[in-house]
C-alpha cells in the first residue's frame, strides 16, 4: 500500500552523530592515548579546552546484560572510542558522570556510577519489558498528554526502550544538595506513571542507569528536535495537579504503619542473595528501602543502623560500609516520604519467596459508566467497534481492509454517514481513497497495526540491506532504512555506520 502514503525525506544519520546528539557534547571528541585523529586536531582540541572552565565527562558501558549484572564494564571518556566499540557495546549511560574507576581493573569491575556521581542528566529514559505492546498507542498518549515526540525508539530482546533528549540538561551540583537530580528523578516519574496508561511502561526501572546503546539493528526511530526542558518541567506541575485529587490514601494513617513488624519487612531482610546490578532491585535499592521503613515506623537511627548493618553482613556480597553508611543516612535524611510500593513489589518477586506481600496501597481509581448510560460517547465506541473489527481481521503483514465505503460501513454495523464523522473524527483510524464515484475503494487500517507493520517492514530491511552491503562493500557499510510515522506524517531516514578508520568528532546534521 506503498503507493497510499505520503513519504519525507531527511537527512543522513549515523550512530555517531544519535550518541553525540543524546550526550550533549560532554564526552571528549578524541582519546587521550592512541588516538588516530590527526595530531593537529588533537592540539587545537587541547588548546580549546585550556580556555575553556566546563569539564568533560564519562559514560560507563558493558558488553553484554550478564557483565552488567556482574558490575563488569569500561569508563569511556571520548566519542572515538564509543565509536570504535559501540559495535561490540550492549548497554551504555546515556547520562553522564563526572568520571569513573575500577574496583577491580583487571576485571573490569566498574566503580562510579552512582547517581551522586552524576554529571549531568541527558535523557529521560523508559524501559518496555514485552514485545505485546501497541508502540503507536504510546506515541498518540505523548500527544494526548501534551508531551513532545519520543526522539529514540530502540528495540531490545525483550521489549523496546524510549528516550526523551533534553535541550538543555539538568547538571547536578553536590554543593546545591543535589536539587537538580531530585527534580529531574519527580520529572521522570511522573512521565512514566502518565504513559503507563498508554503502555506497560516499567515504572520500577532505575531512571538514570544503563539503557541499550543503539546500534543501526536496533534505532527504530530517531527524532532529532530535543525535547524542551522547561515545557516538560511546566507539564510535570500541572501533571500532580490535575492527578493530586485522585490520589486514593489508606483509611488509617500510612506513616503509623509499623512497616518493620511487616511480613514483607521480615521476608527481605531475611534474603543473603541480594545482588549488584539488577534495575531497581538492586542490594542499595533493598538497602534503601528497608532503612525507609525504619524511618517511616519512627524506629531511632543507631536502631535501624545495629539491625540493618546486620542484614548487609549476611549478604553474599555486601555493600562495602562508606555505601551503606550513606544510603542509611540519605533514607534518614526527611528527603523521602516512606517505602514506595511499586519498589518493594520489585524486591520481593526477585529475591524472595514471593509469599509475602506489601502493606499498604497507592494508586488511582478511574470511575466509568456503563456504555447504554453514556449518550456523548458514541462515535468513541463506533470507532472502539471498528479497532476490534481491525485486530480481528488484519495483521502487521496485511494492515488494511478493503471495499466500498457503503460496504464497509454495512461489515461494521452502522449507518454510512455515521462510519464517515467517525474517520473524520478518529485519531486512531488511517483511510486512504482509490478511484472516484462507484468504483472508488477505500483502504482503512488502524494507526497501531500500521505501525506494526512499518516495524516488520523495517526489520526486513536491514536483514536484507545488511546481506547486499556484505556482499557489495565493506562490512562496516551497513545501509538500514527506518520508516515510521508520527500523527498524519511519516519518514524515512537512512542510518550508517561511522567511518571509524578516520575517526572525527561526531557532528549532528540538521533535519
Amino acid at each position: 500500500m506503498g503507493e497510499h502514503m505520503e513519504v519525507r525525506h531527511r537527512n543522513l544519520v549515523s550512530i555517531g552523530d544519535i550518541l553525540a546528539f543524546i550526550t550533549h557534547d560532554s564526552l571528549t571528541p578524541y582519546k587521550k592515548k592512541g588516538s588516530r585523529a590527526s595530531l593537529s586536531n588533537v592540539v587545537r582540541f587541547e588548546k580549546e579546552q585550556e580556555l575553556n572552565p566546563y569539564r568533560k565527562g564519562a559514560v560507563f558501558v558493558s558488553s553484554s546484560k550478564e557483565n552488567l549484572t556482574q558490575g563488569r564494564g569500561y569508563v569511556v571518556t571520548s566519542y572515538e572510542t564509543l565509536q570504535e566499540k559501540y559495535q561490540t557495546l550492549s548497554h551504555w549511560t546515556p547520562n553522564t558522570y563526572r568520571g569513573g574507576t575500577y574496583y577491580d581493573f583487571k576485571n573490569r569491575v566498574i566503580k562510579g556510577h552512582e547517581r551522586e556521581n552524576l554529571k549531568q542528566i541527558n535523557v529521560i529514559g523508559m524501559d518496555i519489558d514485552t514485545k505485546e505492546v501497541d508502540l503507536y498507542n504510546l506515541y498518540l498518549g505523548c500527544e494526548e498528554l501534551g508531551l513532545p515526540r519520543p526522539n529514540l525508539l530502540l528495540s531490545t530482546p525483550r521489549g523496546f526502550q524510549v528516550f526523551f533528549v533534553l535541550e538543555t540538561p539538568f547538571f547536578i551540583h553536590k554543593k546545591e544538595d543535589y536539587k537538580s537530580l531530585r527534580v529531574a528523578e519527580r520529572l521522570s516519574n511522573n512521565i512514566r506513571k502518565a504513559l503507563k496508561q498508554y503502555a506497560p511502561v516499567d515504572t520500577n526501572c532505575v531512571p538514570f542507569g544503563f539503557y541499550r546503546i543503539p546500534k543501526e539493528d536496533n534505532v527504530l526511530d530517531f527524532y532529532m528536535e530535543p525535547a524542551r526542558t522547561s515545557e516538560l518541567l511546566s507539564w510535570s506541575i500541572q501533571y500532580e495537579k490535575r492527578n493530586m485529587f485522585r490520589v486514593i490514601y489508606n483509611s488509617s494513617n500510612e506513616t503509623s504503619i509499623n512497616q518493620i513488624a511487616s511480613d514483607w519487612y521480615q521476608s527481605l531482610i531475611q534474603s543473603v542473595d541480594i545482588n549488584q546490578g539488577y534495575y531497581g532491585a538492586s542490594r542499595n535499592n533493598a538497602l534503601l528501602t528497608l532503612a525507609l521503613a525504619n524511618y517511616q515506623s519512627g524506629r531511632a537511627f543507631e536502631e535501624a543502623y545495629n539491625e540493618l548493618d546486620q542484614f548487609n553482613s549476611n549478604m553474599k556480597q555486601p555493600l562495602p560500609k562508606n555505601e551503606f553508611e550513606r544510603t542509611l543516612k540519605s533514607a534518614y535524611s526527611g528527603k523521602y516520604k516512606g517505602v514506595k510500593r511499586s519498589y518493594v513489589e520489585g524486591l520481593l518477586e526477585l529475591w524472595t519467596d514471593g509469599k509475602a506481600t506489601f502493606v499498604g496501597r497507592e494508586g488511582w481509581y478511574k470511575f466509568k459508566k456503563p456504555r447504554e448510560e453514556r449518550i456523548r460517547s458514541h462515535y468513541d465506541e463506533r470507532e472502539k467497534d471498528i479497532l476490534n473489527y481491525l485486530e480481528q481481521n488484519t495483521s502487521p503483514e496485511h494492515p488494511f481492509v478493503e471495499g466500498s465505503l457503503s460496504g464497509l460501513a454495512e461489515t461494521f454495523g452502522m449507518a454510512q454517514s455515521t462510519l464517515k464523522e467517525v474517520l473524520k473524527r478518529s485519531r486512531k483510524l488511517i483511510k486512504q481513497t482509490k478511484g472516484r464515484g462507484r468504483g472508488a475503494v477505500t483502504y482503512l487500517a488502524s494507526r497501531s497495526l500500521l505501525f506494526k507493520n512499518l516495524l516488520v517492514s523495517r526489520m526486513k530491511q536491514v536483514q536484507k540491506a545488511q546481506m547486499t552491503f556484505v556482499n557489495m562493500y565493506d562490512k562496516e557499510e551497513k545501509q538500514i532504512i527506518n520508516i515510521l510515522p508520527f500523527g498524519d506524517e511519516q519518514y524515512v531516514s537512512v542510518v550508517t555506520s561511522p567511518n571509524i578508520s578516520n575517526p572525527s568528532p561526531p557532528r549532528i546534521r540538521s533535519s
